[in-house]
């Protein structure tokens, strides 16, 4: 993994790529081309974290190899760079996915904040895209968005225990937290890889419908049985994986057949007389403390043990808000695919909505909120108004009590991310003029400038 950011700049003037070459090398490593063709060649082969593009190149127009850039993998960061200011072919970059636009003779001040902003992007990107792709290679599993400690350490866990061929892990968390991905890359990392990975939500169904699912049935085994009978679920996943998701709800006397599962391997479907064996590995899942029921009474003891060998604890959205951000944008893309849309980016009053929104149903939630938007919405930015639905927020002061209310989680809050809140509420209610907000904050105007760059808000 190298440790400087790579930037290939495109462009034909010799002096211009001189100059960019020499305020750039003693941070970065840099490559340089004066033609598109050139320049797809070398990002194939250098693969560089951000493209500083030339709309005006002399054997094709910027605009037209913008898309083949962010087809590469890695894709990198674009930054387009024009003579003069033409608000089509800006508004046109932007669509095709650039992040940035530069406009001749490039401001040193302006021109060093975006790299550095293109680079910030690039970094939060291409961690989004490692992470994706690795789940993807291991079983389609793309929604382990997220770089909360616990949050990776569960997945570290998980990827430990998928060694083993048969030790029992239990998953839990509240409803919404990616249980089943969790599950899912537990399978696709394991020997069993090659086999099934079934699931079934033991609380969706009646203990009758949960038993017939999972063991199966023989021919005429109850009113309403198929003539020919039926695999059960247990059969189907053999050799696999099979998760038993809301574990807790199952009956007690399925309890009993599943340890004996556990236990010898083999199994008797419903009226058979026929012992069938399996050889898989049981995943279950729970939005509660399954030690807790069983020391109630609700489920019992020994089968606990017997899933639980490697207990995942997923912890709420709530407690990993750096992590709502990257998972927003994330859906926003893919839902940009499904509905034919070009959302790009959430405005600063958007964010500050979803940092501050209480996520009760956790990553499912949020991704509902964004498909929502998404789909009936169309814009390149989606701005506050449009989560309007999710209520009002609880960092907001009570209307006509005339002061400021902040609720603290229960698990404590980066000062930073307070203080980054409250300058963007500031910024939004001062229409964006920085000399109102400095005076609303009683903020030296500087201070003020200084902390919305530190906090990526200028615009």
């Amino acid at each position: 993994m190298r440790e400087k950011h790579k930037i290939l700049i495109v462009d034909d003037e010799a002096p211009f790529r001189s100059a960019l070459c020499r305020l750039l090398e003693k941070q970065y490593i840099v490559v340089e081309a004066k033609t598109g063709e050139k320049a797809l060649e070398l990002a194939y082969r250098e693969e560089p974290d951000l493209v500083l593009l030339d709309i005006g190149l002399p054997d094709v127009s910027g605009l037209d190899i913008l898309p083949r850039f962010k087809e590469l993998r890695p894709s990198p960061t674009v930054v387009m760079i024009t003579a003069y200011e033409h608000v089509k072919d800006i508004v046109a970059a932007i669509r095709l996915g650039a992040f940035d636009y530069l406009v001749k003779p490039v401001d040193l001040d302006e021109f060093e904040m975006t790299v550095q902003k293109a680079l910030e992007h690039a970094g939060l990107k291409n961690e989004v895209d490692r992470l994706r792709q690795e789940v993807q290679r291991l079983q389609k599993v793309d929604r382990l968005i997220g770089r909360n400690p616990k949050f990776l350490d569960a997945q570290v866990l998980a990827i430990k225990s998928a060694q083993s061929l048969d030790a029992g892990v239990l998953i839990q968390g509240q409803s919404g937290v990616g249980k089943e991905l969790f599950a899912r890359l537990i399978h696709a990392k394991s020997p069993r890889a090659a086999y099934p990975f079934v699931a079934l939500n033991c609380a969706a169904f009646s203990s009758e419908i949960i038993e017939s699912e999972l063991f199966g049935y023989e021919k005429g085994a109850f009113t309403g049985a198929r003539a020919e009978g039926k695999q059960g679920l247990l059969e189907v996943a053999n050799g696999g994986t099979l998760l038993l998701d809301e574990v807790v709800e199952l009956h007690p006397e399925i309890q009993a057949k599943l340890l004996r599962v556990l236990e010898e391997k083999e199994f008797y479907p419903l009226g058979g007389t026929r012992r069938r064996t399996v050889d898989i590995r049981i995943v279950s899942a729970c939005n509660q403390d399954l030690w807790q029921a069983a020391e109630g009474g609700r489920f019992r003891k020994d089968l606990y043990f017997r899933l639980a060998t490697i207990r995942l604890d997923l912890p709420s959205l709530r407690e990993r808000p750096e992590d709502i951000l990257p998972l927003a944008q994330f859906f926003m893309e893919e839902f940009n695919d499904k509905y034919g849309k070009h959302f790009r980016r959430l405005s600063p009053e958007a964010e500050l909505i979803l940092l501050t929104h209480p996520w009760q149903g956790n990553v499912r939630e949020l991704r509902n909120t964004i498909e929502r938007v998404v789909l009936l919405e169309n814009d390149e930015t989606i701005l506050g108004r449009y989560l309007n639905f999710l209520g009002p927020q609880s960092g907001e002061p009570p209307a006509g009590t005339g002061g400021l209310r902040i609720e603290l989680p229960e698990d404590g809050i980066a000062l930073e991310q307070v203080e980054k809140h409250i300058i963007l509420q500031a910024y939004e209610k001062c229409h964006r003029n920085k000399s109102k907000t400095a005076r609303y904050l009683a903020l030296p105007r500087h201070i003020l400038i200084y902390r919305l760059k530190k906090y990526g808000i200028e615009d």
